[in-house]
Order: structure tokens, then C-alpha cells, then sequence
């Protein structure tokens, strides 16, 4: 079945979807805010995290170095002109996201979408277009954001680790940011794909090609990415039709509500 990989910034999908991308299946890999601003810009906060001054050069920059990264899997992305949140100057609205990815995919096309567990807006923007989209048919799975989502580690039930879950602090948060989708628990039964030494050298290699944004990703990992824990994982959870209509009505009315 073809696949596609929605990916809410120019890295996402490297991050998150390795796996897939180095599979054998037809693998589109959508990059879903990658518009260069307008300005060079004096307020885009991650971008003056990460040592640009320039956001438009920035922007060239990025684009160039997710090129060279999805090369390394035999991908080459789509890239859709939607404004980074940080160069926002008014809401983005969701339909014209839906009516964009729509065109770009055959029938059938199993959609992956981040699962937003960090609340960023950008993802949770993709997340809604993608449960959109399962409305008419489309197989939708989420995917955890990484390294978002591993800020406080990885959840014990992710690695096999024993731990008390009043003491599991990233599975409750997890557990908090999966139930805003409003899915029952368990119709979200996750796949956790633990990759080998050989796969996770591989992904940190195409991760290395974002050489201007090592160093805040590494800061949202909360450990260096070369660190065996970092990349050692990628967790899905496919989505029943019904929980995808309920889900893609909730997410409507919460980016309404943005």
C-alpha cells in the first residue's frame, strides 16, 4: 500500500518515520509547512534558537538539508508552501491544508500524521488535516513526534522497563496529550518499532543532514542524539474508521477554537 508522511517541518518525518522511509513500500514524504517567509524576520523564536539571523535564508537552508537527508532513504519530498507557526501572522486555517495534501495522494494511500504529543501547533494542525482526510477513506495512523515527545524519556511500556506508572512520567504525558483526541484508549493500540544498530546508524546519518538544527533537537531531547536511547525507537497507533470520524470532529473544533 502506498504510504504517505505528512511532516508538519523540514525534519519530522527523518525523526519520527525512519522505518517507513527505509522500507520497501511506496513512501511520499510531505512537508507540510515549508513556505519561506516573506521577511528575514526579527521574532521567529526557534530560528534564533538555532543561530540564524536570516529566516529566509534559514528557510533555503532547511529545505536543502531535508533534500540531502530523505536522499539517504531514496525519498524525494513534496513541499508545501504553509508558514512555519514562528513566521505566522494569523491563524492558519485547515481546510486549505486538507484540499492541498488531498490532491497529492492516490486512492488508498495509508496517511501518517504526527500524534502532536508535545501540543505544537503546526503538528496539531497536521494531525487535524490528516483525520480530515480519514474521513473519506484514507487509512490514517499517528506517529510519535520525535524528539518532542522524549523530552522526559521514553514511556516504560515503549522500552519494556518496569516502572510504577504514578512514576512514569513521560507515559502520562503521553497518555495526556493522546487523550485530547478524545479516542477511547483501546481503539489506539500502539506499534512500537524498536530499530537495531545498523537502522538507528543509518537514521542518525540522515539526522546529521540538519546540521542547523542539531543543536536545539539535541535540546529537545534532553540527551545528544547520538546517544543509544535517542533514535532507538519510532511507535505508531493505527486508527479504526470510527475513531478517526469522532477524532477528525474534536480536532475540528479545537483548531476552530485556536
Amino acid at each position: 500500500m502506498a504510504a504517505a508522511i505528512l511532516s508538519p517541518h523540514l525534519d519530522d518525518a527523518v525523526l519520527s518515520c525512519w522505518h517507513l522511509l527505509a522500507g520497501p513500500a511506496d513512501v511520499t514524504v510531505i512537508n507540510v509547512f515549508a513556505g519561506v517567509p516573506a521577511s528575514a524576520g526579527a521574532d521567529a523564536w526557534w530560528d534564533r534558537l538555532t543561530g540564524a539571523t536570516d529566516s529566509r535564508q534559514r528557510m533555503h537552508e532547511r529545505v536543502e538539508e531535508d533534500r540531502r537527508a530523505l536522499a539517504l532513504a531514496g525519498r524525494v519530498p513534496v513541499n508545501l508552501d504553509f508558514l512555519d507557526h514562528q513566521y505566522r501572522e494569523a491563524e492558519q486555517p485547515l481546510s486549505p491544508i486538507v484540499a492541498q495534501i488531498e490532491g497529492l495522494l492516490a486512492p488508498g494511500t495509508h496517511v501518517y500524521a504526527p500524534a502532536a504529543l508535545d501540543d505544537h501547533a503546526d503538528h496539531a494542525l497536521v494531525r487535524a488535516a490528516a483525520l480530515e482526510l480519514g474521513q473519506t477513506g484514507c487509512p490514517v495512523s499517528l506517529y510519535a513526534d520525535l524528539p518532542h515527545g522524549t523530552h522526559h524519556g521514553w514511556p516504560a511500556w515503549v522500552t519494556g522497563a518496569v516502572a510504577p506508572e504514578s512514576t512514569d512520567l513521560a507515559g502520562a504525558l503521553w497518555g495526556r496529550s493522546l487523550a485530547k483526541t478524545g479516542v477511547a484508549p483501546e481503539l489506539m493500540s500502539p506499534l512500537v518499532h524498536e530499530l537495531d544498530a545498523a537502522a538507528r546508524a543509518r537514521k542518525l546519518a540522515a539526522v546529521r543532514a540538519y546540521a542547523t538544527q542539531l543543536q536545539g533537537l539535541a535540546q529537545l531531547a534532553g540527551r545528544p542524539l547520538h546517544d543509544r536511547e535517542t533514535l532507538r525507537y519510532e511507535v505508531l497507533w493505527r486508527l479504526p474508521g470510527a475513531a478517526r470520524s469522532s477524532l477528525a470532529h474534536a480536532q475540528r473544533r479545537a483548531v476552530h477554537r485556536r
